[in-house]
């Protein structure tokens, strides 16, 4: 059988399939991405931003839940923050 009826699928099944140490991963690629990881700074590697509920413009800062309810916390930034009732709403900052 020739060359090319093997890369068409035709032929013995163990010249078509990989072996099954072919299919497996590579550890060194693994440990390649992990010491990137490492290397670069965390601070320059990408991560998400709560946007504000309220304005939907603002990047938020502060969790805001009823004081009624105690399961509910939506983010706010700042300046949203500044107009809610303090008497009805907790606010606490992002960490705390």
């Amino acid at each position: 059988m020739s060359d090319m009826g093997l890369l068409r699928g035709r032929g013995h099944p163990s010249a078509v399939m990989p072996s099954a140490a072919a299919r497996q991963k590579r550890p060194g690629s693994t440990t390649m991405v992990s010491l990137l990881h490492k290397l670069i700074a965390p601070g320059l590697l990408p991560h998400t931003v709560h946007l504000c509920m309220h304005c939907r413009a603002n990047p938020a800062g502060f969790w805001v839940s009823s004081k009624s309810a105690q399961a509910v916390r939506r983010p706010w930034c700042l300046s949203c923050c500044d107009t809610l009732d303090q008497d009805r709403y907790d606010v606490v900052r992002f960490g705390s």
